[in-house]
């Protein structure tokens, strides 16, 4: 191969390369976006379950105490 063969190539390279990069760019903003979205399921969940907890134990004076940790 001769020596002129990358820099005919490089304008091409460049091209790639930068789209790699963008593209790297905008996954690694939706593997964030899909972490939030992880979290405030979790979140949501873990009220609804100290949620029901308070209910159970609430209905019991002997057990009122174990409601304030939810």
């Amino acid at each position: 191969m001769s020596s002129f063969a990358p820099k005919v190539l490089l304008p091409a390279r460049t091209f790639v390369f930068r789209r790699y990069l963008s593209l790297r760019q905008r996954l690694q903003g939706l593997h964030l976006t899909a972490e939030a979205i992880r979290d405030a399921r979790q979140r949501r969940q873990q009220a609804r379950h100290d949620a029901r907890m308070h209910r159970l134990y609430r209905w019991c004076e002997a057990c009122r105490g174990l409601s304030a940790m939810f």
